[in-house]
């Protein structure tokens, strides 16, 4: 038993911290991979809305009407945003980030779009953008005008914590998944320490033994294992020392004769 606190127990429990911080890496990375999945998707929802006001509005300037005037523009954009339940507003803001439209689903009065947000939506070196915080996700469409250049961009914004309760579920199978493996796997693991390595703390005890002055513990080791090859190889160094003793005595007696005859 104390071989087994001092070998076994040390080793498993090596072997458990090592398989626990890699199944903890696994964890996160799915539920990274599982939250970028969850993004993409919103955001392909949320392009196809873009898309469909994109026409309205390219349609609308072509007609020489502008962003202000365009009544059908603004029911297209307040159509849209009633087709997804999730999303708080719709806005339409101008080539400066000037608020030019927006459709809110509190019905209340016009709420200024941050300027991370219209940073994301000018700069962007894509006319397809998305932006992420905690509690909301924003994703666009730059609208560019008959030459080309940039006329401003639709800004859809979609409440996360409608995605919560998913979340949430992911997380406790992830976890439980996380935990039934490390369970299965930290048995496997003592069962192959405790029984492949046994003798491995068979040859510790004999050794242990043996330099405690235990002759006896070279006696006890199994037939064919490797504590008894490793006891007879002791045995061995043992006799040959002990040869070696006698041999340096019978020579040391012989000198003093010799001594003596002289």
């Amino acid at each position: 038993m104390r071989t087994f606190f001092e070998v076994h127990l040390r080793l498993v429990i090596t072997v458990w911290l090592i398989l626990l911080s890699v199944l903890s890496l696994l964890y996160l990375m799915n539920y990274m991979k599982f939250d970028s999945l969850m993004s993409s998707v919103v955001s392909s929802k949320l392009e196809v809305i873009s898309a469909s006001l994109e026409t309205s509005i390219k349609r609308a300037e072509r007609l020489g009407i502008s962003f202000q005037s365009a009544d059908n523009v603004k029911e297209q954009i307040d159509r849209a945003r009633h087709r997804e339940s999730n999303v708080l507003s719709i806005s339409l803001i101008d080539q400066q980030g000037g608020l030019v439209y927006q459709s809110r689903a509190d019905e209340g009065e016009y709420v200024p779009v941050s300027q991370d947000v219209i940073r994301r939506a000018l700069k962007s070196n894509e006319a397809k953008w998305t932006f992420s915080n905690d509690s909301e996700l924003y994703s666009g469409l730059q609208i560019t005008n008959s030459f080309g250049s940039l006329a401003g961009s639709v800004v859809i914004e979609y409440d996360k914590s409608a995605l919560y309760g998913m979340y949430a579920l992911v997380r406790l199978h992830l976890l439980e998944a996380t935990i039934l493996i490390f369970l299965v796997f930290s048995l496997v693991v003592f069962l192959i320490i405790r029984f492949g390595f046994a003798d491995v703390a068979n040859v510790i005890k004999l050794i242990h033994g043996y330099s405690s002055g235990e002759k006896k513990a070279l006696d006890g080791a199994a037939h064919g294992s490797m504590s008894h090859n490793i006891a007879e190889q002791i045995k061995q160094s043992e006799k040959m020392k002990s040869y070696v003793s006698d041999e340096l005595e019978r020579i040391n007696s012989l000198a003093k004769e010799g001594e003596i005859k002289r």
